[in-house]
């Protein structure tokens, strides 16, 4: 922290300095232009108008035969979010075909990436579109919109049994996982770079209810495909009427929660926000209330199964009990899709006060009053 004196220049101008080792990293010089952008807490936030950069930012990952599956893959994303612009990627050995399979799986999700120079031991990969002007709550929008569209079509796969429908959500979870690291990657930039900060109007308190809203709807997503996934367990076996239909109408109620929460957050509705934090307290009793069918259900299969039982076929694993499973893998996925609602409408709550600049009581110098003259005896006369 360092504290400089505010100067007079003129009759009515104030001025500051700016400290040298800043000046010199942004190659300031008299010509330069500074952005200055008031923030409701009474500071100015001061960023250079243009950055200089120089030259592309060039990170290597080595690996080798033995590093544990999955390593070079979580560098490269933590070199994706860092927004560097070209990736080596050196082994001291030979690639694997299967290392190299799992690399393409990851690029898909890393928008503007792409394997530009091959061989057995190495890779580069380049960074082939700017993200930095990207409009960030468009980005959110359109991914709760396509995870919106997972919940939808996995209730509607797990009352048709459609497994064609089950395994389309299953492949749309890769489009909003594309989403998920993309736009962490701008918010992660505009931290970094307070240029692009500036540039896209996001402030550090934006850039963090957006990541918490990117991770709940990326949560959302993710129960989503246990359903789907669920469902293909399932198959063509029969469930419990009574069940589904309670674990359908829990998945209904979850996602109009997932809706209301999104449009809570871009609207600044607190009152929606908090409607959907004091619904979702219906989600577990709702599943309470399954739990106890599905009790009465194993009974059932327990009683039907004595009469025949024998030690050497000692099994309470069959079809019907996999359904049971299955239905419980769905209400703990709902239950996962209402606390995703909830964190998205708890942001929204926080956003409105957020956008309330708070007034600052400003007190006058008290002036010392001149004390008053005496009166002399002829003024009393």
């Amino acid at each position: 922290m360092e504290v400089r004196k505010v100067m007079r220049l003129g009759m009515s101008s104030l001025v500051v300095s700016v400290p040298k080792e800043w000046a010199d990293k942004y190659q300031l010089d008299q010509e330069s232009r500074l952005v200055l952008i008031p923030q409701s807490d009474g500071s100015i936030a001061l960023y250079p108008q243009t950055v200089p950069r120089e030259k592309p930012r060039t990170i290597t990952l080595k690996t080798k035969p033995d590093d544990p599956p999955g390593l070079l893959e979580e560098r490269m994303v933590a070199a994706y979010l860092t927004d560097f612009d070209e990736i080596n990627i050196q082994s001291d050995g030979v690639i694997s075909s299967e290392q190299r399979d799992r690399l393409r799986r990851y690029l898909r999700l890393l928008t503007g990436y792409q394997i530009m120079e091959s061989s057995s031991s190495h890779l580069l990969v380049l960074n082939v579109a700017r993200v930095s002007e990207m409009d960030v709550e468009r980005a959110l929008y359109r991914a709760h919109t396509i995870a919106t569209s997972m919940l939808k079509d996995s209730l509607k796969a797990l009352q048709g049994r459609d497994a064609n429908m089950a395994r389309t959500v299953i492949g749309l979870d890769e489009d909003v996982n594309q989403f998920y690291y993309l736009v962490n990657k701008q918010l992660r930039s505009a931290l970094l770079d307070p240029n692009v900060m500036s540039r896209i109007n996001l402030t550090a308190i934006d850039a963090l209810n957006y990541s918490m809203v990117l991770h709940a709807i990326h949560s959302a997503a993710e129960a989503s495909k246990a359903i789907a996934t669920a469902i293909l367990t399932l198959g063509d076996q029969d469930c419990p009427e009574d069940i589904l239909k309670l674990a359908l109408r829990n998945g209904q109620f979850a996602t109009r929660l997932f809706e209301d929460s999104a449009k809570a957050f871009l609207t600044r509705d607190d009152v929606l926000a908090n409607e959907v934090i004091n619904k979702g307290g219906t989600c577990p009793p709702m599943r309470l209330q399954a739990e106890r069918l599905m009790e009465r259900h194993l009974v059932k299969i327990c009683e039907d199964m004595l009469p025949t039982l024998s030690p050497e076929s000692c099994t309470l694993f069959g079809p019907r009990q996999v359904a049971l499973t299955v239905l419980e893998q769905v209400f703990q996925s709902n239950s996962q899709i209402a606390v995703a609602a909830a964190t998205i409408a708890e942001r929204a709550i926080w956003r409105t006060l957020e956008t309330q600049q708070p007034t600052v009581k400003t007190s006058k110098p008290k002036t010392k009053s001149k004390p008053k003259a005496k009166k002399s005896k002829k003024d009393k006369k």
